[in-house]
């Protein structure tokens, strides 16, 4: 039997039992393959079935405020899908409803990339492409024992393209991916219950755990951060990220770097806070973004006026307020200082 058919016959049998699986709606395909971007399974589970319920139809999705959508997203990380996830809904939309028919053209909606295109192509319309994410490539580079370092899954697109069965294409993705995840692991591979071990060209040098072949990992940038939670007549300062990275979510006040009480003072009097006085220390926080880490030191203030841009909200504003899974520490606090 084949690679693909040996393949098909394990997922058969072994399958996961997911929510968005056994169903060719591209309207559902494409929204869970957005949601699984750099994110687990296991996580996506609870905002796939939220969305669904808040938003049945890409209709309903193209029709709602963004704050909505992020608000709905949050936690969920990589925002930027979000915003393209609502800019994609509005371009359906208007077109009818109907999502582009093949790969070529899902990769011209706002968010989908190349995997994502040949995933929901290969799901919902049964394209025969190669669905190439991190698993994929992991399982590829290891049957073909594939010796170029693996920079991205798509170094792999030959090679990979030439193994989609013609039937199927779409569970023959979805099989490549369980076994990443349950068998041909990161690290300790599970060879001796890989369905498909007597293809496997790694296996046979006994160097299965070596692949893929990886560049040297590139240093992330760190950035220190005071985190000033403001308030100014007992209702919180928050403001509007612009475009880029966390672009469209809310935030606090923020200074770069970790000046002590009177360096502090005195950048918050230069962003254009009047009557600022310090209280007190919060807790310390870091989060680590793909290719950064923000430092964080925590300060409560209070003013007497904030500089424009920012906004100032009670309780219940601030809980419908979409905010950064990067702030959560500060704003679990910003929500006992307004009780």
């Amino acid at each position: 039997m084949s690679f693909a058919g040996d393949l098909l016959k394990w997922y058969d049998a072994h399958a996961r039992s997911l929510p968005w699986r056994g169903q060719r709606d591209p309207y559902r395909v494409w929204l869970s393959e957005i949601m699984l971007q750099q994110t687990q399974t296991e996580t996506v589970k609870g905002y796939y079935a939220r969305f669904l319920q808040r938003f049945p139809t890409v209709f309903d999705l193209a029709a709602a405020p963004e704050n909505d959508v992020l608000k709905l997203w949050e936690g969920l990380g990589y925002y930027s899908r979000a915003r393209n996830l609502h800019a994609a809904a509005k371009r359906v939309a208007e077109a009818g409803g109907a999502f582009p028919p093949d790969a070529a053209g899902l990769r011209r909606l706002p968010g989908v990339g190349p995997y994502a295109a040949n995933a929901i192509a290969s799901i919902a319309y049964g394209e025969a492409v190669p669905a190439l994410d991190g698993n994929q490539a992991r399982v590829l580079s290891r049957v073909l024992a594939w010796e170029p370092p693996v920079r991205t899954p798509f170094d792999l697109l030959q090679p990979a393209q030439a193994l989609v069965p013609a039937d199927r294409p779409g569970d023959y993705n979805q099989a490549l991916m369980d076994l990443g995840a349950a068998v041909c692991t990161p690290k300790q591979p599970k060879c001796g219950d890989c369905p498909v071990a007597r293809h496997c060209r790694a296996l046979a040098e006994d160097a299965a755990a070596e692949f893929p072949r990886k560049l040297p990992p590139i240093a992330k940038a760190e950035q220190d951060w005071t985190i000033v939670t403001a308030t100014a007549g007992g209702r919180l300062l928050v403001r509007q990220r612009p475009k880029g990275l966390l672009g469209g979510l809310y935030e606090f006040c923020a200074v770069e770097g970790h000046p002590d009480e009177a360096g502090l003072a005195r950048a918050l009097a230069e962003q254009g806070f009047r009557g600022i006085k310090l209280l007190r220390r919060l807790p310390d926080s870091k989060h680590v973004f793909t290719h950064r880490v923000w430092r964080m030191r925590g300060w409560q203030a209070e003013c007497e006026a904030a500089p424009e841009g920012f906004i100032a909200v009670d309780a219940a504003g601030l809980d419908a307020l979409p905010f950064p899974s990067a702030l959560r520490v500060y704003r679990e606090i910003a929500e006992e200082i307004l009780k």
